[in-house]
């Protein structure tokens, strides 16, 4: 009785610091530090759909507020075998982490795409896409600058052509203050507001979840701000 009594009280005080917190995927996306737009969401889970309809490929898109004492790598480890990302014959899942209080991000590849997309390539999509947005606290054009390209590169690696839906943020960052417009150009916004097409609506309730995979071995690249 005594020895079970032991083994209760362990498993009481070690699974709850290494458990992984419950994530709120919508879609794709697990926004858990509240960083995207609505709008941005769904242009970005419109992205990721078409892609895992051609490829199988996933790549889902958390947000922390924190990694509550974790590495940024092992947390992107733990939600890629957990959500089972990428799919099950091929384990082509990518997992793009970002944690705001130790301002960590992580690019994730399942051993389906490890052979298919160089580390090179990632690190360009870090320090190029991604970072130089995050060092100016602008975490949602990072993320959806990075979730575009990655979902690009992933579409060239398994040979297929994805439909992009919304405006990917140009790699050259302005602030806020500093960006200057051309006069004609809130004109033009407007008259393309009005006469173009709405813009096509996720539906959380169609979407299967992941493929099922969840086959991660370590490789991908990490980065600071």
């Amino acid at each position: 009785m005594k020895k079970w009594l032991v083994i209760c009280l362990f498993l009481f005080a070690v699974l709850p610091a290494n458990a992984l917190q419950q994530l709120n995927f919508k879609g794709f996306i697990a926004d858990e530090a509240n960083i995207l737009s609505e709008q941005v969401k769904n242009d970005l889970n419109m992205t990721l759909w078409d892609l895992q309809k051609k490829s199988g490929a996933d790549i889902a898109v958390v947000t922390l507020q924190s990694l509550d004492g974790k590495s940024v790598e092992q947390t992107a480890l733990e939600i890629g075998r957990t959500y089972k990302i990428g799919s099950k014959e091929k384990n082509n899942g990518v997992v793009f982490l970002t944690a705001l209080a130790e301002r960590k991000m992580r690019i994730e590849l399942g051993y389906g795409l490890e052979n298919k997309i160089s580390m090179s390539s990632l690190e360009y999509i870090r320090d190029n896409d991604i970072l130089p947005y995050y060092k100016q606290l602008n975490y949602q054009s990072g993320i959806a600058r990075g979730t575009y390209q990655l979902a690009n590169i992933v579409a060239q690696a398994e040979g297929v052509s994805i439909k992009t839906q919304g405006v990917c943020p140009s790699q050259t960052y302005s602030s806020a203050s500093d960006e200057r417009h051309p006069w004609w150009i809130w004109p033009f916004a407007i008259i393309m507001s009005i006469f173009c097409p709405r813009r096509r609506r996720f539906d959380y309730g169609g979407f299967g979840g992941f493929g099922g995979g969840g086959g991660f071995g370590g490789s991908g690249c990490s980065g600071s701000w």
